[in-house]
Order: structure tokens, then C-alpha cells, then sequence
């Protein structure tokens, strides 16, 4: 029997690094889950690279700890990239069919795809993804598929992603002294929508939300397809740090207080019941009611709510009868689904998980945390369009895969 090829998923976040490593079975067309792991990382913020010695320790570490998990040695890592840095827009491309034979080849659907991709770029961005809306065949729009079709005129809609060549070249240094080769750096929101977005949804119009700690991802989809994409610089650490200076205790707390006890809407609270948190000099106590929380939560939820609402109001695809698919760790905070419904005017919305048609996945990585890694691993089995263009040679050191080599062996 063939040896299932496996894949690792890195996935940068705000400032946490989590990986999870799976084996492809092409038999059975399934992703199974083997292990995974997640790091805090002081070299990180925003997603961006601000320490590169202390990104690539937490790179270590975290890979260490699923490779040991998973009992295999992994070489290479697919890189999920999140942050400011991104800008994503759409393009269009023509191409005219001068052949005597009119029949569409995959050459053609290339040649039109090129042509959108016409356009100037600053020498500091680099693409990262170009992924086709739909294809038009004589000015008849609607065409999923091309090839095999006959026409004179071809064109094509794209959603281009875009980054910042050297934030990309500071995540891949860092990986690269971790030990590891980037096989692809892939924009997480697109990998996380392919995993847990329904075709359905993408159909009627929906947006996705990944919510991290210090940034929040928008993607819209309409007829199918991807049609605009944001970063937000603002998560739930905005949150965190309100109820840490309105409280007067420690960021630590903060947090603690907000994941068991804080919600974004009222209606949802169950009890009032007094908690008792310790201020800033360790010692004095102090008690607080729940409903009291919602004066530090419900308005930087409200102003994260509202940058995502103008970003929908300025996208042209504000109809959204698909609703809200929330992800992300900031979206576990009690009543996100709720307020998302009435803050953007939607008629319905959900906590996003992985679909598990494809997925064999234990449990405890069947969670906000881990969602972004899991759908790096899931990404080259999902997407459906092989466009995705390719970066420079993202190699890790050769002596550093040589000791790993050596340490399995031993």
C-alpha cells in the first residue's frame, strides 16, 4: 500500500502560532487530523513579523510538538498569512479566439486568466492568489466552465490577492530558520472559506468572518465565488484590553473574564451572579456583575461590527441572503452570531466549523483555535481552481532537515 502523503498546516495568527499535521488518503478522499499544536509568540503582532529569532523559536516549538504528537517528521509547511499587509481586489481579462478552430483549451482559459492579471504592482506587493469569479463566451455570461465550449471571445472575472513581499519574505525567513520549507504561502481566509463555507451559501451571497485577536477577516461571496476580500485591524484583544482598564486588572484576567463570563449582547445572559477579580496589585478584590461587563464589550464590539459593515456598504455586494458564517477565536464570545445578525442587518448567521464530509479530525482540533491550520491542511484538496501563483524558492536550512532527518532515524 502507498504511503499517505502528509501535509502541515502553519497558520500565523496575531500573535499565536498553531500548526496541525494530517495525512492525505486519496483511497477514501479524506483529510485525516493526526496532531496539531499552539504556541503564543512574542514575535508576532497582527500577523506580521516583528521579532524573526522569536517567531522562528515558537516555529520550533510548535512544530516539535505535533511532529511528536503525530509520531511523523515534516519537512515542509503550507504558510497561512493573515493581516494588514493584504489588499485583495477584482480584475478582468479578454482574450479573442483567432483560431479557424473556436473550441476553448485550457491554454485559452490560461491566456484570459494572464490577461486579467495585467495591471501594475507596486515592486514591494507580490500576488497571491488569483481565483476566477466566472467565465463569459461571447459577452454570455455564467460559464463555469469553458473548455470544450466554442466561441470568439473569452473573458474572465478574478479576485486578486495581494501582499506585502516583505512581510511574506520575513514569515518565510522565519520558518526557514525553524527548520522548515514553505511549500506555498496561502491567504488563511481563503483556505478557511473553502472549508467551511457551503456551496450554498456562496451561491445565495454570505459573509465570512474570521475574528482574531488583533485583526478580523472579511470575505464576501456571491454567485459561487469570492468576490471581495478585507483585514480589519481590530479583534478581540480591543475587547480584552477594555474590560483590563475598565476593571483595573491584568490582561490575563481580562481574558480569563471574558471567555467564561462576558457576551456582546444582554438577552443572553443567563445569571448575574457577582464575580469576584483581582485588581492590578495582586491583592485587593473586587466583585462585578456580568451585565456590568457589557459596558466594556458591547461598544468596541459595536465599533468592530461597524468597520465591517462599511466595508460590506462600500463592496457592492451588500445583499447577503446567506447570512453570517462566523470563525476564529473572538468569535466564541457569547452572542457574536446574534449581534452580527443585527449589527449588519442579516437574517440569519452561525459559528463556522469544519465540515466533516472530508475530514477525519479528533475532537480537540474541531475548535476556533485550530480552524485556520486545519483548513491550510485541507486547502490543496479543496480549492478548485489552480491558479494560485508561485512564489520564489522558500527553502529552510539543509542542516537544520539533515539533524531532523538524523533524530528520526534515532
Amino acid at each position: 500500500m502507498a504511503k499517505s502523503e502528509i501535509i502541515a498546516g502553519l497558520d500565523m495568527g496575531s500573535s499565536r502560532v498553531t500548526c496541525v499535521i494530517a495525512e492525505r488518503d486519496d483511497e477514501h478522499n479524506k483529510i485525516r487530523v493526526l496532531a496539531g499544536a499552539s504556541v503564543p509568540c512574542k514575535g508576532l503582532k497582527g500577523g506580521v513579523v516583528v521579532n524573526i529569532e522569536e517567531t522562528a523559536r515558537a516555529i520550533e516549538h510548535v512544530m516539535d510538538a505535533a511532529e511528536s504528537k503525530a509520531n511523523e517528521v515534516v519537512g515542509e509547511v503550507y504558510l497561512g498569512v493573515r493581516g494588514a499587509h493584504i489588499q485583495a481586489f477584482d480584475s478582468k481579462g479578454g482574450y479573442n479566439i483567432a483560431r479557424t478552430d473556436k473550441e476553448i483549451t485550457g491554454e485559452d482559459v490560461s491566456n484570459v486568466i494572464e490577461n486579467a492579471k495585467t495591471f501594475q504592482l507596486s515592486p514591494d506587493r507580490e500576488i497571491m492568489h488569483v481565483i476566477p469569479q466566472g467565465f463569459s463566451l461571447d459577452r454570455q455570461r455564467g460559464v463555469p466552465n469553458p473548455i470544450g465550449m466554442e466561441g470568439a471571445l473569452l473573458e474572465v472575472g478574478v479576485h486578486i490577492i495581494t501582499a506585502s513581499s516583505p512581510a511574506i519574505n520575513n514569515l518565510v525567513k522565519s520558518v526557514s530558520k525553524g527548520g522548515f520549507r514553505v511549500v506555498a504561502p496561502i491567504y488563511t481566509l481563503l483556505a478557511v472559506g473553502e472549508l467551511i463555507v457551503s456551496e450554498e451559501e456562496k451561491e445565495l451571497g454570505c459573509i465570512l468572518i474570521d475574528a482574531g485577536g488583533q485583526t478580523t477577516s472579511i470575505g464576501i461571496y456571491s454567485e459561487g465565488g469570492i468576490h471581495f476580500s478585507k483585514e480589519i485591524s481590530m479583534g478581540g484583544d480591543s475587547i480584552t484590553r477594555d474590560i483590563a482598564y475598565g476593571l483595573g486588572t491584568t490582561i490575563a484576567a481580562a481574558q480569563e473574564i471574558k471567555e467564561k463570563h462576558g457576551a456582546v449582547i444582554s438577552k443572553i445572559l443567563e445569571d448575574d451572579k457577582p464575580i469576584t477579580i483581582t485588581k492590578l496589585d495582586g491583592r485587593t478584590k473586587k466583585e462585578v456583575k456580568p451585565r456590568e461587563l457589557l459596558e466594556f464589550i458591547q461598544p468596541r464590539a459595536e465599533e468592530i461590527f461597524d468597520k465591517i459593515n462599511q466595508a460590506v456598504q462600500s463592496s457592492n455586494y451588500a445583499d447577503l441572503p446567506g447570512g453570517a458564517i462566523l470563525t476564529g477565536g473572538a468569535a466564541l464570545l457569547r452572542g457574536m452570531p446574534e449581534a452580527a445578525e443585527v449589527m449588519l442587518d442579516l437574517s440569519q448567521s452561525r459559528l463556522g466549523l469544519p465540515a466533516q464530509e472530508i475530514l477525519q479530525c479528533p475532537e480537540e482540533y474541531m475548535t476556533q483555535a485550530y480552524v485556520g491550520a486545519v483548513a491550510l491542511v485541507c486547502y490543496p484538496h479543496l480549492k478548485t481552481w489552480n491558479t494560485d501563483v508561485p512564489g520564489p524558492a522558500r527553502s529552510g536550512s539543509v542542516e537544520k532537515k539533515l539533524w531532523r532527518w538524523f533524530k528520526d532515524l534515532f
